[in-house]
């Protein structure tokens, strides 16, 4: 019974952290944080880029991530001041800036095509966890009727910007 009862707490727990993750997307601000996050993250890391490439595809790539996050960026900014959303912090903005700086780090010390295969990756990889955290979490949760429209417009953008990068990286 002792071990019963251990192990349905165990249970109960464990759902409590998964339901608390979920709830965080309840919160308009939190959802506000976790795109202001994906669009920060692909503007400096397309921003080092630009700027260090070798390749003429590459630039090409990393100026049009630059500017459709920084317009889809103010976009946000605009929707958040007409609502008037704050941003309050989540796991996901968190992790995103701290992976995005992370490979900054790692790319700064980069030339070349160890450079271009390295932003490659980290654009497929960002933008596969930008989807992940949109479709699973965001989209299914969001309330305010801007904010989630937004957010279908950023997922279609994600969902082409990944597809171009795939296809960048595969030529490589």
């Amino acid at each position: 019974m002792k071990k019963m009862m251990s192990f349905i707490l165990l249970i109960a727990f464990g759902l409590g952290i998964s339901v608390a993750h979920a709830q965080n997307y309840n919160s308009a601000p939190e959802v506000a944080s976790t795109l202001w996050a994906i669009n920060k993250a692909e503007i400096e890391t397309s921003k080092m880029a630009k700027d260090k490439t070798i390749s003429q595809p590459i630039l090409q790539f990393s100026t049009k991530m630059f500017t459709e996050h920084q317009n889809a960026q103010k976009e946000l900014e605009k929707i958040l001041k007409e609502n008037n959303i704050s941003k309050i912090s989540s796991a996901d903005a968190r992790t995103f800036r701290s992976e995005a700086r992370k490979a900054m780090r790692t790319m700064k010390k980069l030339q070349g095509i160890a450079f271009d295969r390295t932003y490659m990756d980290y654009q497929i990889s960002s933008h596969k966890k930008a989807l992940e955290i949109i479709n699973g979490y965001i989209l299914p949760r969001v309330q305010n009727p801007a904010l989630k429209n937004y957010t279908l417009q950023m997922k279609q953008n994600i969902e082409n910007h990944l597809q171009e990068a795939t296809s960048i990286r595969g030529s490589m």
